[in-house]
């Protein structure tokens, strides 16, 4: 273990030699070092942490959304700013009915792909309130949400 690695575990708990280790490179195998199995086993339980870490992030930045909405800064002056926001994003449900609504404007209106995604000028057709085909055409279109938070330090 070189003196980055031992440093890296000073003080960390040690793992006690319950099984011993294996490289495998192809075919072959070998059995690995106690030093590898020793950072291998902590690099492990850190992996476990980091996971048990993020479900707590998650369970705080859901309940930080739920409480303030998206759309705002949270602060604690010179320690951090957690960013709350959300993401729309349109889709288009029924292609087929949108087809026979805007007939041969359908391939200016609307992108296909591997799924069908309204173009801005069809969002704007869906929202005019002058528009005489906008309710059907609000019929075909719905909006994939998802909410964040980003984190970073705050001076």
């Amino acid at each position: 273990m070189s003196a980055t690695e031992k440093k890296r575990v000073n003080g960390r708990k040690e793992y006690g030699k319950q099984h011993d280790g294996i490289k495998i490179v192809g075919d072959e195998s070998a059995t690995l070092d106690d030093d590898s199995v020793q950072l291998l086993a902590f690099g492990w339980a850190l992996r476990m942490e980091i996971e048990t870490m993020k479900d707590e992030l998650d369970a705080i930045n859901e309940a930080l959304l739920e409480a303030h909405g998206p759309g705002c800064s949270l602060i604690i002056p010179a320690t951090c700013r957690a960013s709350l926001a959300e993401r729309r994003v349109p889709k288009v449900v029924s292609a087929e009915k949108l087809r026979t609504i805007l007939g041969s404007r359908f391939g200016d209106l609307v992108r296909e792909e591997v799924s069908y995604k309204a173009e801005s000028k069809l969002l704007a057709m869906a929202a005019d309130g002058d528009e005489p085909l906008a309710p059907e055409l609000r019929e075909c279109i719905s909006y994939a949400v998802s909410q964040s938070v980003t984190w970073r330090a705050e001076q």
